[in-house]
């Protein structure tokens, strides 16, 4: 996936390489040369471990917090260092499963990512780094669910206030008033779904089946109980 981002922040220009190459090699791509330092700061990149782990310290969540990553391996050498130096309890399903457990997974991608959507699902907290499809699915079902706690991260905000952050420009305590003003309201509580012009432009319904099936939901529950 991150090949296809063109985002290769904190890769070494090795690794940068290999994920343009990576790009290059599938002819059905069609956006082959990418700006990946203009895509980020658009706001268009996956969050870094590192910029998960600065997001998730600012918003308060103390070092012994349980994390499960739901997700693949992470691309680059050595690049989880900065989110477990911050975080020491952090889990995969292959971390927590034994092999005999994981025996009926093998060989079964499919499976093995709803497993993950399992977890993210019933979480106490959701936190995305990406909105790809998983991440839309779960955002809708937490909130078809009773607006669990979901984060979403405004990444174009965030990752200018980290490189202030990283170029002195702010301090550590302007930094974290300024990421939890910036994601008091991006945590789950119900709004309408945005609309756009076109169908393209609106607020994905997966992620946000309101209005729609919740409300539907909601009056089906009524009735029954009147």
């Amino acid at each position: 996936m991150l090949s296809f981002t063109g985002c290769a922040h904190n890769l070494t220009s090795n690794e940068a390489e290999e994920l343009q190459q990576m790009r290059y090699d599938v002819n059905h791509w069609k956006e082959k040369d990418i700006d990946g330092e203009e895509k980020r700061r658009q706001g268009g990149c996956p969050m870094t471990p590192r910029e998960t782990a600065l997001l998730l310290k600012a918003l308060g969540f103390p070092s012994t917090t349980n994390i499960y990553i739901v997700a693949g391996e992470t691309y680059g050498n050595g690049s989880m260092k900065a989110l477990y130096d911050e975080f020491e309890n952090i889990f995969t399903h292959s971390t927590l499963a034994t092999e005999e457990e994981l025996e009926t997974f093998e060989n079964y991608q499919n499976r093995l990512a709803a497993l993950d959507y399992i977890v993210a699902l019933e979480s106490d907290v959701f936190v995305y780094t990406y909105d790809g499809n998983m991440a839309k699915a779960v955002q809708g079902h937490r909130r078809f669910e009773g607006f669990r706690k979901t984060i979403n991260p405004d990444r174009q905000n965030l990752v200018k206030l980290i490189d202030n952050l990283d170029q002195g420009q702010i301090s550590w305590k302007k930094f974290v008033s300024k990421v939890k003003r910036l994601h008091a309201d991006r945590q789950g509580a119900p709004y309408p779904r945005e609309s756009g012009d076109f169908p393209k432009l609106e607020e994905n319904f997966y992620a946000n089946p309101l209005p729609g099936c919740i409300c539907e939901r909601h009056r089906s529950l009524n009735m029954h109980e009147s």
